[in-house]
């Protein structure tokens, strides 16, 4: 099964990453892309993140959730997953392809790049890989200090099986440091970290972003019915959303060559490690 699972995952989006590459000559002639790009803006992609449009996604994340549990969707939502194991076991699909699909993804275009050496692509390869790295180092310590109790529709030993009129979605079991389980939903926030990302470096591809989009969405549908509250799934989105249109805007005008300096970014020598501050 899981081996099915890694197999359409890798034709999937090698299906999509060939249809958004670019075919000319500037790019097929471009020199070889340099891995430390990866920490390209680094500092002020994290940074700016946190406070993309104006920080309301951040802020939206963290009133959602209140809101859900207060109205009773949380618990609706749980519910239909809970009744409905046909339809919480095939939402499994989604669990599976949320951790490998982020993994793999910037490995394939990379790969692509590089044989076919396509700057963009590689570029594209690089900005996933950050956009990942900053998803994690911003949803884990989340996670830890939240300690979200999970929403008890599978068997499992951190989401124990209640009962359908079991309304435990108001438990937080704060600085438990649990980064893996909780709140917000790690595997919705990657997949829409990497569809903004990939979806803001190639802009004029409709086609590609309505791919990478559908995906993230299905993600994120597919874990809200097993393993996350709907809130936590709506949190992640957001979450994702801002890291991945920040980094993707970042890497596109190095792509454009229309770089803001107004940033702040990290560099790294053999010898040496340090901050520079564009003024």
């Amino acid at each position: 099964m899981k081996k099915n699972i890694f197999v359409f995952s890798l034709v999937f989006f090698c299906c999509l990453y060939l249809y958004g590459q670019t075919d000319d000559a500037e790019n097929n002639a471009a020199a070889p892309i340099q891995l430390k790009l990866v920490f390209y803006h680094f500092g002020y992609n994290t940074l700016h993140s946190v406070t993309y449009n104006y920080g309301l996604n951040f802020v939206g994340a963290g009133l959602v959730t209140p809101c859900f549990i207060e109205s009773g969707f949380d618990l609706y939502w749980r519910n239909i997953g809970y009744n409905n194991s046909s339809l919480s076991n095939a939402a499994l699909l989604f669990l599976y392809t949320g951790f490998t699909i982020p993994a793999i993804t910037p490995l394939i275009f990379y790969g692509a790049g590089k044989n076919k050496n396509n700057e963009k692509l590689q570029i594209t390869a690089l900005a996933l890989t950050q956009s990942l790295f900053i998803t994690l180092m911003l949803q884990s310590p989340m996670k830890m200090v939240t300690g979200r109790a999970g929403p008890g529709i599978v068997d499992n030993p951190t989401h124990t099986r209640g009962l359908p009129e079991d309304d435990h979605s108001k438990t937080f079991n704060w600085f438990n440091m649990d980064f893996i389980n909780g709140w917000p939903s790690g595997h919705t926030a990657n997949a829409f970290s990497a569809a903004a990302t990939i979806a803001t470096i190639y802009k004029e591809n409709i086609w590609l972003k309505i791919g990478v989009y559908s995906y993230a969405a299905l993600t994120g549908l597919g874990v809200s019915l097993n393993v996350h509250w709907a809130s936590e799934v709506f949190a992640g989105a957001l979450i994702g959303y801002a890291i991945g249109k920040t980094v993707g805007k970042s890497f596109r005008q190095l792509l454009d060559n229309t770089t803001n300096e107004n940033n702040v970014s990290f560099y790294f020598t053999p010898k040496t490690i340090g901050v520079i501050v564009h003024l």
